[in-house]
């Protein structure tokens, strides 16, 4: 059991992270290996990213006192609960989990993530699993983007042939 002073001292460690990190994943595990998780540490500590085991309670508590709100990692999960705080690349560290989760299909989750102190819930984040870098989204939005254009140029191309 922890006295007071330690909880507070656990807590004011994950509210410096929080302050520190612009991209926070929150999940949960049980029954992973020992090994496994330590390589998955080590995938994210190769991009600038760290996983902290935490106390559900004490998350949530730090979560509230750095003015993050729908957060609430004691009610409704099951197992374990890890933050897992990045500061450089969004999606590596989204990618090594989303690839772990899959090897641990019903033993790892991941629960949602703080983007720049907005909370995104699991279905969003899911969204952002497919996109490898920032240079992917960025071909992903030209794409997205052209596609339209082009097919208007193809319609008023065969507007302008009809018209001749």
């Amino acid at each position: 059991m922890l006295t007071r002073q330690q909880k507070r001292e656990k807590i004011d460690k994950i509210k410096e992270n929080i302050s520190n990190s612009p991209y926070i994943f929150y999940t949960t595990f049980s029954q992973i290996k020992t090994k496994d998780v330590t390589k998955l540490r080590n995938e994210l500590f190769n991009v600038e990213s760290k996983m902290t085991l935490v106390k559900k309670s004490l998350a949530d508590i730090a979560f509230n006192e750095s003015n993050i709100k729908n957060v609430n990692l004691k009610k409704g999960f099951q197992g374990q609960a890890a933050l897992v705080f990045s500061n450089e690349n969004l999606f590596s560290a989204l990618g090594f989990l989303n690839a772990f989760k899959k090897q641990n299909k019903d033993k790892f989750d991941i629960l949602g993530a703080i983007l720049n102190q907005e909370v995104i819930d699991k279905k969003t984040l899911s969204m952002f699993t497919s996109i490898k870098s920032k240079e992917d989204l960025y071909t992903r939005l030209v794409w997205s983007l052209k596609y339209p254009i082009n097919q208007l140029a193809v319609a008023l191309d065969q507007i302008s042939k009809k018209t001749a």
